[in-house]
């Protein structure tokens, strides 16, 4: 009886130092999200001044408008790609990053690859446009070595945003890529190697499909961030971009659509969503298979 007393002093405790956490979760994030699914439903006069009543007519707009499901299948796709090259450079940094014999080497790294996550993405927007400029750093040096006779236009495209993205969200892929690295034995590799396995071999039999569970989940992060991201495609692509984010701060912005915003913003998750749930679902169909 004392025992169970106990764990429930324990279990009230837990909960108490929950609590301020929880507290702070429906304050700024619950409370806000059903004002916002609130607001989505709600109908605009001819002036956008948000009304009283309710209906569907925001999200027949979204799912009626060729233009809004263009946008919403690009910034989705735009999305994808991101996540893909980032990962695809994110593997090796994560390797080396693991493996490196040096503790200096490593500390570099680390250093490098943290950097970017201390500065605002605004500066790192605003440090590509110093260098993709007209009259930027790599006009100017293609200029001066007559490689070209006018500066190039690298601004305001969509290949420029994604290799900004790509820049900012590295470090969202690295992290859960080494962590899966990190968690492999090595007497695996060393057992694998002394069967007769090459490292390359190895690598792809072995580490490789350890790390999957890293691999999906540094996608899945990068991918989120990607698509919801709408600072660094506003200031190095343009307002004008088909991508979501812009499109719903044109709205809120220009347009002083709440209501619509509010709609284009929950088809954006819903978006979101369905492909995170896709992956965890692979996540967890991967897991069950190399659990047996």
């Amino acid at each position: 009886m004392r025992r169970f007393i106990k764990n429930q002093r324990n279990k009230g405790f837990y909960w108490l130092l929950l609590l301020p956490s929880i507290l702070f979760l429906i304050g700024f994030l619950v409370i806000p999200f059903v004002l916002l699914a609130d607001l989505s439903f709600r109908d605009v006069d001819a002036y956008m001044n948000t009304q009283d009543t309710y209906s569907f007519a925001q999200y027949a707009e979204v799912f009626s408008s060729s233009t809004n499901l263009k946008t919403v299948g690009i910034t989705l796709i735009v999305a994808f790609i991101t996540a893909i090259l980032t990962l695809t450079l994110a593997y090796p940094a994560a390797y080396l990053l693991v493996y490196a014999k040096r503790s200096f080497v490593r500390t570099l790294l680390y250093i490098i690859l943290i950097t970017p996550l201390l500065t605002s993405m605004v500066v790192l927007s605003f440090a590509w446009i110093v260098i993709l400029a007209q009259n930027g750093l790599i006009n100017q040096i293609l200029v001066s070595l007559n490689v070209i006779d006018e500066p190039l236009s690298m601004l305001w495209n969509m290949q420029t945003v994604i290799v900004a993205y790509i820049q900012v969200l590295l470090p969202f892929a690295v992290l859960p890529i080494a962590t899966s690295l990190s968690d492999i034995d090595p007497s695996l590799t060393k057992a694998s190697m002394s069967l007769g396995e090459s490292r390359i071999r190895t690598f792809f039999r072995v580490i490789l499909p350890l790390t999957i569970p890293g691999f999906i989940a540094g996608f899945i992060i990068v991918f989120s961030l990607a698509a919801g991201s709408y600072i660094t495609p506003l200031l190095l692509g343009g307002r004008l971009l088909p991508l979501l984010p812009l499109n719903i701060y044109q709205q809120v912005i220009q347009m002083s659509n709440l209501p619509l915003a509010a709609a284009l913003s929950f088809t954006l998750l819903a978006g979101v969503g369905i492909v995170v749930s896709f992956f965890v679902w692979m996540l967890n169909r991967w897991e069950a298979r190399m659990n047996g």
